[in-house]
């Protein structure tokens, strides 16, 4: 299972929490876009309706029989000949799509009205249609609130939801677009000399406009357009229209947050609560409480559980190995120290006594017993440094450093090192503590016998095997030869501890010793 670090989840709550405000100013523009987009698509909706019912008029006024519209069309051509908007082949329908977006600018307030040109050549048919239908646009006017003016071929306005018949729009972008054949939509910034109304009215506060200008069409050609605006709402109003699930998401929203933020500090102190508790069993050196981290728990809570079990387990080994090292130690000082002490005290009772010879034999057991006592505490002092001082690790050119260590013995010892040995970094005298002592019992078992020493590659490691061909260790011996204080050469003077030093040079080196045995010799492998 792949867990979250502390600092992901402390940036995720802190990300949360202010996600809410930080995606609400954010979408305020989506929001508005949105808005502007419905408005548009109303005033889409009603210009047509406008168009056609003003193309019927114009029709009318020409004595033409009145079509099924200019948008309708069935799929082998109007029946009226009315012009049908280019769209997919085959298609029976052709909507007028919204073009308005999250990109769309915002352009000043539209010029006002112009005189009509004395050129241009009246529409009786479009002014008789258009005043036939402002009524209409004028009470339409009192519940849209859309500013609607149908204008003729020329630009010019034949009817008005407020007025202004008779005046020109040929100069604004959008009626000319329309009158080319092209929907048109854009956005105004609206300038309003009233106070804005309360949110609560049917009038809109927002700052922008919305226009719309639609071609109208016959036999494919345009014989007008509708312009049409209104403002578009503002998200203040978008919410007071939608209050009640705008305070239930912020209702929400407010009972999420603090709800992830309890857990989420509740798991993480909790987790912490229970480490620091192990811990402190373990420095009391009780036995450590049990704990499985929650499924939030970061990866560092994880990271420190396992860290203090096995901190534990070494602590409690450590203790282990100390205890057992100690009473062995205890015992292992204790023979030569008694005969020691026994030869001394019967040298002091009898001293008078005593021929010459007794004296010389009892002191020289006094001084075989203190060489033994002073090899075995060499020893002692030498595992210590290997398990517990840090000396620092140099690089080590493995060929010469076993060439110069052989070089100093009078036996004659064989080498074979493999060609192109990688460097060792350790330190010297762990090395050749852990060479000399694998040297020393393969010449003190070996019968005499050549001893030979070899180094290969064993992957990414070296490996230093040393070969007596003595005869072998017994099944019996083989399971205790690495343990401390182990010897069957005792009365030669062994300690048993040359081999666990060996050992814990590779252990602290993260390597290992092997051992082949077998009656043709018996031969140590050190892997570092």
């Amino acid at each position: 299972m792949r867990r979250p670090r502390l600092r992901h989840l402390l940036l995720g709550m802190t990300a949360f929490t202010l996600a809410v405000p930080v995606v609400a100013l954010f979408s305020l523009p989506v929001v508005d876009a949105y808005l502007t987009r419905t408005t548009e698509r109303s005033l889409i909706v009603q210009s047509i309706l406008i168009g056609e019912a003003w193309r019927d008029r114009w029709l009318e006024a020409r004595g033409l029989e009145r079509g099924l519209g200019s948008l309708l069309a069935d799929e082998d051509g109007p029946e009226d000949g009315s012009f049908r908007p280019p769209g997919r082949a085959g298609e029976r329908y052709v909507p007028i799509e919204p073009v308005l977006d999250l990109t769309y600018a915002v352009l000043p307030p539209a010029e006002e009205a112009r005189p009509p040109k004395d050129s241009a050549v009246v529409d009786e048919a479009a002014v008789a249609a258009g005043l036939s239908i402002t009524p209409m646009l004028r009470r339409a006017k009192v519940f849209t609130l859309t500013g609607a003016r149908l204008v003729d071929r020329r630009g010019c306005i034949v009817a008005s939801s407020r007025g202004g018949i008779g005046s020109c729009l040929d100069h604004l972008v959008e009626i000319r677009s329309a009158l080319s054949g092209r929907y048109h939509a854009l956005v105004r910034q609206r300038i309003s000399d009233e106070p804005p109304p309360p949110v609560t009215s049917i009038r809109r506060r927002g700052d922008l406009r919305v226009f719309v200008a639609t071609p109208v069409f016959h036999h494919g050609d345009v014989i007008g357009a509708v312009w049409m605006s209104r403002t578009s709402p503002s998200p203040l109003e978008a919410i007071w229209t939608h209050r009640g699930k705008a305070a239930l998401l912020g209702l929400l929203c407010l009972g999420i947050v603090p709800a992830a933020a309890s857990y989420l500090s509740r798991q993480i102190s909790r987790s912490v609560g229970a480490l620091t508790r192990r811990a402190e069993a373990a420095a009391r050196g009780v036995p450590v409480p049990e704990f499985e981290p929650g499924a939030l728990a970061p990866l560092e809570v994880v990271t420190l559980r396992d860290a203090l079990d096995h901190m534990t387990d070494q602590l409690t080994d450590r203790a282990r190995s100390v205890e057992e090292f100690a009473r062995t130690a205890s015992h292992e000082l204790k023979t030569p120290i008694t005969a020691i002490a026994g030869a001394a005290e019967l040298l002091q009772d009898g001293v008078d006594s005593m021929s010459p010879e007794q004296r010389r034999r009892f002191l020289a057991n006094i001084a075989d017993d203190t060489r033994r006592m002073e090899a075995l505490v060499k020893r002692l002092l030498c595992l210590a440094r290997v398990q517990g001082d840090p000396e620092p690790a140099v690089s080590i050119d493995v060929t010469a450093f076993l060439r110069e260590l052989i070089a100093g013995y009078r036996e004659e010892i064989g080498l074979d090192v493999e060609a192109g040995l990688p460097r060792l970094e350790i330190a010297p005298s762990h090395l050749e503590t852990a060479v000399r002592n694998l040297v020393e019992n393969a010449l003190r078992h070996g019968g005499g016998k050549e001893v030979v020493v070899k180094a290969r590659r064993r992957g990414d490691r070296v490996e230093i095997a040393v070969r007596d061909a003595g005869p072998g260790i017994s099944a019996a011996n083989r399971a205790r030869v690495f343990d401390r204080f182990f010897t069957t050469s005792r009365d030669a003077g062994g300690t048993g501890l040359g081999l666990s030093i060996v050992r814990a040079v590779a252990e602290a080196r993260g390597g290992s010793v092997e051992l082949d045995t077998g009656p043709e010799g018996t031969e140590f492998r050190l892997i570092l």
